[in-house]
């Protein structure tokens, strides 16, 4: 009996001890469990902090890129506009054709004879010989004269750039290299040289006359034309 007594409480505590033992570990298995879930919520919280900084510096970026984009569109738009507003004087080099205020009624517009005098004449903006071109020679202002010219009447300007130049006594097409003329230049009014003389206007003939002095200079209206190709 005694044995059997024994041999009962031996189980028992044997029993106890295995509860214990599966207690413990159901025990340990739900903290690592718990731990598990604990990481993995961190985990994707950290993720998402991270997508949510990446997408920040990505908007960042492309706005940074857009201002640019939108800078550089702007600066290109003022440029163009600069460069049309630049290109609308004669001074840059478009070719004009000249009409005197009060010139030969009829006849007002400058005009290039064959031996390179100038006269009043009927204003044909596509004739060449109404023609001239403001430009620059070597730092200097000058008037290129866009017709041609033949052996016949001024040999000197066969093959060469005209000009408008003054011979001391008139202004007419001159070679636009000669030594021993004064290039003539349009200050946007009135046809001038450097050492003071101008265009006065025109004589009986429609022949234009000169001021050496530059006290009394014609006026002239500018208008911009398609250059004619010379004869």
């Amino acid at each position: 009996m005694k044995f059997l007594n024994v041999f009962l409480l031996a189980a028992s505590a044997s029993a106890v001890a295995i509860g214990g033992r599966s207690s413990t570990a159901r025990s340990t298995d739900l903290e690592e469990a718990s731990s598990l879930l604990t990481r993995h919520h961190a985990g994707n919280a950290a993720n998402a902090q991270s997508q949510n900084q990446n997408t920040g510096k990505g908007s960042a970026t492309k706005a940074r890129k857009g201002s640019k984009s939108t800078t550089t569109t702007t600066s290109a738009a003022a440029a163009a506009t600069s460069s049309a507003t630049n290109t609308t004087t004669a001074a840059t080099g478009n070719t004009i054709v000249l009409k005197e205020n009060g010139g030969v009624p009829g006849n007002e517009c400058l005009t290039f004879r064959n031996n390179g005098e100038i006269v009043d004449a009927a204003c044909v903006d596509t004739s060449a010989d109404r023609q001239i071109t403001p430009t620059t020679l070597n730092g200097d202002s000058v008037l290129r004269v866009q017709r041609s010219f033949t052996a016949d009447f001024r040999p000197d300007l066969v093959g060469v750039d005209a000009c408008v130049g003054f011979n001391g006594t008139d202004f007419k097409a001159e070679d636009c290299a000669a030594s021993d003329i004064e290039l003539v230049q349009f200050n946007g009014s009135s046809l001038v040289t450097a050492s003071g003389a101008c265009a006065q206007g025109h004589d009986d003939a429609a022949q234009m006359v000169v001021d050496v002095t530059g006290a009394d200079c014609a006026t002239y209206q500018s208008t911009t034309v398609t250059p004619t190709d010379p004869e």
